[in-house]
């Protein structure tokens, strides 16, 4: 299987609580702190939502073996020899957009990391999903042993920036979202069932990274 790790998380919020404020026209200061953390809950279902990192942070991407599609079972839309052949010579990174890729490493079964040269692969940051590309008469790193688990890592920089990078449509889900948590403080009322706006969805709908599998990597 594979996994992710956060390194470095998050600590730029899309939405300033000045902003937040007057978005919800609030003007005293008690809530603050309150409105600060509803921000932030808020910045992290929007991601969790989306699949994608907002602001600036530093993931680390696991995987048991490459190429990844040998894990389990094929990803979406390999079916052929050839298709395998071609989809081996790259790995996706999730949480786009990633910006960075500060190394690739992998571990023998002593738990001993090696550093996979750089100059043996390249990044492609122009697709959504960015990916670590093999170069021509190149071939991932290989040692007698590696160990059974997350014996490949990549570790990458993700997100669209600072606060003034982030889309448009995001920051306002945000900000809606957020404004939902502050006015029903509660899950269920006896009244009604508080659920999240559909508007928010429809904002972060283009911008959702869509999954076959949970198959990382690919």
């Amino acid at each position: 299987m594979s996994g992710i790790k956060i390194d470095t998380a998050w600590t730029t919020s899309a939405v300033a609580t000045s902003d937040q404020k007057s978005f919800m026209r609030v003007d005293f200061n008690d809530d603050d702190t309150l409105i600060g953390e509803l921000i932030k809950s808020a910045q992290n279902l929007v991601e969790a939502y989306m699949n994608r990192a907002i602001t600036t942070q530093t993931l680390s991407l696991f995987l048991d073996r490459l190429p990844f599609y040998s894990d389990l079972k094929l990803q979406e839309g390999i079916f052929t020899a050839p298709d395998l052949e071609y989809n081996s010579n790259f790995i996706v990174l999730p949480k786009p957009p990633a910006v960075s890729v500060s190394h690739v490493k992998y571990y023998d079964n002593d738990d001993n990391a090696s550093t996979f040269a750089s100059s043996n692969y390249y990044v492609d940051t122009i697709s959504d999903q960015a990916r670590v590309v093999l170069k021509t008469g190149s071939s991932w790193p290989t040692v007698s042993e590696t160990r059974n688990a997350n014996a490949y890592e990549i570790k990458y920089v993700a997100g669209y920036g600072g606060a003034s990078d982030v889309p448009e449509p995001i920051v306002q889900a945000i900000k809606l979202l957020t404004t939902h948590l502050y006015e029903n403080r509660e899950a269920v009322t006896s009244l009604s069932v508080n659920a999240i706006p559909y508007t928010i969805g429809a904002l972060l709908q283009p911008y959702k990274v869509q999954r076959l599998n949970s198959i990382l990597g690919g």
